[in-house]
């Protein structure tokens, strides 16, 4: 099994969206920034989803790597400012073109439980997530956790190094009062699962770059609940209930009294006007409709330059 991720879910999208042939003649790298990975007969292009801090991009203090490659495209304005800052990259060859995913057909919010979901590896929260809701157990009966989160994600490989790691975490899943672990799913069973979800529960401890989880479930109609770390503020606009992060204890709490209120304001319909606005803005802003434009206009500029060059 091969890694699918985010980023290689966003790219296979973006190539079976453009017309026949708009990648010829350019070498569309995702991330990793390596000087093997440049071809010096087509255009090079990093399409750039990873923070400043990850190993793989380090070769973006080379200038002679930064040199070969002739545009950067960032999947957020908070990356290409990090980038901007530490790499000290040529702004001339930057464009920023947000993430995006597919618009839901179906919607439908009927539960007699609050149904929550958590959908990302489980290094990004799902410690802190479990913790709070070990807390709210205490008090409360009426909400259901769905967890999709394994390391199967990243392949075969990975998951035999890495597995071991987070079985402890997956034990306590599957050993939390009203937590359904379910492991590994397909973004196709992902986005199924959305549909009928209440709220995306992501106590992010990771620096998103962008974050397609919270896009995804934004675009189906969750109320959000996460941390402002990284580009998550920008990613998740105005709609997001967000709390500090705090990479101490403390997040759990004030995640769980976050969660908590959330959950009594979603029940009493706080959110039915808010949710509506934002599944629109979505559709609007972060749809493929939109975004495969963006990127036609993004390949037909470089290869205009190109020629004129």
């Amino acid at each position: 099994m091969l890694p699918k991720g985010g980023s290689e879910i966003i790219k296979d999208q973006l190539v079976s969206l453009l017309p026949e042939g708009s990648l010829d003649g350019i070498n569309l790298i995702t991330s990793v920034c390596h000087p093997s990975l440049i071809q010096k007969d087509k255009i090079n292009i990093v399409w750039q989803q990873l923070s400043y801090d990850q190993p793989n991009v380090q070769y973006m203090k080379d200038r002679k790597f930064v040199d070969s490659v002739d545009y950067f495209v960032y999947n957020s304005h908070w990356v290409f400012e990090k980038f901007r800052s530490y790499f000290k990259i040529p702004e001339y060859k930057s464009f920023v073109i947000k993430n995006s995913t597919h618009t839901f057909d179906k919607i439908e919010k009927n539960n007699e439980r609050l149904k929550l979901i958590y959908t990302s590896t489980p290094w990004r929260g799902l410690g802190v997530l479990i913790k709070a809701i070990e807390k709210l157990n205490k008090t409360r009966d009426d909400f259901t956790l769905d967890v999709y989160s394994s390391t199967k994600i990243y392949g075969k490989q990975f998951e035999e190094l890495e597995g071991d790691k987070f079985k402890p975490l997956f034990d306590m899943c599957k050993n939390t009062k009203n937590v359904n672990y379910i492991g590994y799913g397909t973004n196709e069973e992902i986005r199924k699962a959305l549909e009928t979800t209440d709220i995306l529960a992501y106590p992010s401890i990771f620096e998103e770059t962008s974050c397609i989880a919270a896009i995804e479930a934004m675009m189906a109609g969750c109320h959000v609940v996460t941390t402002n770390y990284g580009a998550l503020p920008e990613t998740c606009s105005e709609f997001a209930t967000m709390i500090e992060f705090n990479p101490t204890l403390d997040l759990i709490n004030s995640y769980a009294d976050a969660l908590g209120n959330v959950m009594d304001n979603y029940k009493a319909g706080v959110y039915k006007e808010d949710t509506q606005l934002q599944t629109q803005f979505y559709k609007k802003f972060y749809s493929w409709e939109t975004r495969i434009d963006e990127w036609k206009g993004f390949l037909n500029y470089v290869r205009s330059n190109k020629e004129k060059r």
